[in-house]
């Protein structure tokens, strides 16, 4: 899923826009239990077919099932210790657009090694690639339990992918005897434009492009391999091609702010809680959160930017089941990695990672370089000086999107709340306070008021408490597997737009709770003291209906530790 905001006003009517692209795997967990316990490892010995299913693929097949199960008789098992696993060389990741062309060779040859493997072996591509689609798309459940377990859309995306990455780097660098090997990171993050396109980090890097080498995947989008093709994060925009580089640049950038720099507490930014016992079947629109900003957004995005429209399910890179198939996952998920590095340094909010013991002790399984299967846990991802590991800085390119400064666009005349309610007979919209909350299907253009909260002006506010303005959409029902884009306008409640809905697959939705962060949004428009604001909620998904049980605005409260 992919949340994009953009802002509109003039000096009558102050306007914001929402984006929220929806990438949708198999199986979304996300409520939270009542005997809640940490995420144990799962008995690998039970395993099941991954399967991803799409009620509106552009092929005719669209049902997509693997055998994803991971090699377990006769491999060595062992639990984690940084004693077993010491830093005896550094390993610096650097941006895919400056490696050079003997780093480029490194990098071949590494994966040609790996590709080169018994399929069987843990250390091959074959195995590394499954083990993604093993744990996003329901090979496995909850150990001692019938729950399908997920590492995507909660608290766990960026810990489980950091390790993941972290293992099979050490993989590459055992296969080349080259301990400092390391991975190159995709800057598609750094709108820098240059007429050198071999040379920016906004397309696809071109050593990624050559045919009949171990980096190519003849499994991508046609139109975006042209390694002077910008990247264009937002879903809807991707088929738009008449934007010019500048144009393109500036949405990314403003994205990328909203994305990173407005989300600043880890709820906001890495996604909600998930436990032993989560269960999608027993969430409800009060306790079902989706994942992150990072995650929904830009990392969302540019899995959809890359894939195949014209294959199953845009595979390679557009569905979990055969994403980390494509050499270029590990380079997108290197810079989703080290933007979460850098989010934790930016000034403001409660940029910390979360301290629940849930969290931490969370237990994750992987291969190691000597066949070993290891049982990790969350709290091991967090220091990446543990690992040896650092990124090349992108100074220039980060401080684009993390100073830049979101304009505002015209709208109607007047107060749009009350040209809402004059001219449209809009009604306003309340929070669902459970399940039984009536459904409110989505079309080209639904529209209502949402009631801002009391504004808290108590003093027993704590030092080290944040309190941001978040708006909820509550029970958000669509296909589980499709990218679904959601345009969400606040006081434009005039804007429309086309849709298709065709007949959904009624055994594969998806119901869940979306919330953001719009304070920094309301009170750059200066919207923070009215009373209602207008929101306008559009979609072009050919997923098949969307509908919501509720909107409200709330405010919500994080402890920042110190």
């Amino acid at each position: 899923m992919s949340l994009h905001l953009s802002l509109g006003a003039t000096t009558t009517t102050r306007s914001l826009l929402v984006w929220l692209q929806l990438m949708l795997g198999a199986y979304l967990l996300i409520s939270s239990s009542a005997c809640a316990k940490p995420i144990q490892a799962p008995d690998i010995r039970k395993c099941q077919k991954a399967i991803a299913t799409s009620p509106n693929a552009t092929v005719d097949n669209t049902t997509m099932t693997l055998d994803c199960c991971l090699p377990w008789h006769d491999i060595p098992r062992r639990n984690f210790s940084w004693d077993d696993y010491p830093v005896t060389h550094a390993k610096v990741r650097r941006a895919a657009h400056k490696a050079d062309e003997e780093y480029i060779a490194k990098l071949n040859r590494a994966y040609e090694l790996m590709k080169a493997l018994p399929d069987d072996d843990p250390r091959s591509f074959e195995v590394q690639a499954n083990m993604h689609c093993a744990f996003c798309n329901g090979a496995y459940k909850q150990l001692d339990t019938n729950i399908t377990l997920q590492v995507h859309f909660s608290w766990f995306f960026m810990p489980w992918h950091r390790l993941y990455l972290y293992f099979h780097e050490r993989i590459l660098a055992s296969l080349l005897g080259d301990p400092s090997f390391a991975l190159v990171y995709w800057n598609w993050d750094n709108q820098i434009l240059s007429n050198d396109t071999d040379h920016i980090g906004n397309n696809m890097p071109r050593y990624f492009t050559v045919k009949d080498t171990p980096l190519y995947d003849a499994k991508r989008d046609r139109d975006h391999t042209p390694a002077s093709e910008l990247v264009r994060i937002n879903v809807a925009s991707n088929v738009t091609t008449t934007d010019t580089p500048e144009e393109i640049a500036q949405e990314n950038l403003n994205i990328l702010y909203q994305s990173l720099v407005t989300a600043n507490t880890a709820d906001m930014f890495m996604g909600g809680a998930y436990r032993q016992g989560t269960d999608l079947s027993n969430s409800s629109v009060t306790d079902a959160p989706l994942g992150g900003s990072l995650e929904l957004n830009v990392h969302s995005g540019i899995h959809y930017w890359t894939g195949d429209p014209n294959r199953k399910l845009r595979s390679n890179m557009g569905v979990f089941t055969t994403a980390a198939r494509d050499p270029i996952f590990y380079a997108h998920h290197a810079n989703v990695d080290r933007l979460w590095d850098v989010w934790t340094t930016l000034p403001g909010g409660c940029r910390q990672d979360p301290t629940d013991q849930d969290y931490l002790e969370a237990e994750f399984l992987f291969y190691d370089e000597n066949k070993n299967l290891v049982k990790v846990k969350a709290k091991d991802a967090l220091d990446l000086s543990k690992m040896g590991v650092s990124y090349e800085a992108a100074t220039e390119g980060d401080d684009l999107w993390k100073n830049f400064d979101p304009k505002p666009t015209a709208g109607n005349e007047g107060s749009q709340v009350q040209y809402a309610i004059d001219k449209m007979g809009v009604k306003e919209v309340s929070a669902a306070l459970d399940n039984t909350a009536k459904a409110i299907t989505l079309s080209s253009n639904f529209t209502a008021l949402v009631k801002l909260p009391t504004k808290n002006t108590s003093s027993n506010k704590s030092d080290d408490e944040q309190v941001d303005e978040v708006l909820v959409i509550q029970g958000v029902d669509m296909s589980r597997e499709d990218y679904v884009d959601l345009k969400v306008f606040v006081n434009m409640p005039t804007v429309g737009l086309s849709i298709i809905v065709p007949s959904p697959d009624a055994g594969k939705r998806l119901f869940a709770t979306v919330k953001f962060e719009v304070g920094n949004n309301l009170r750059r428009l200066g919207l923070q003291s009215d009373e209602y604001v207008v929101v306008t909620i559009l979609t072009n998904s050919d997923a098949g209906p969307v509908t919501i049980r509720g909107m409200k605005m709330e405010y919500q409260s994080t402890i920042c530790s110190s």
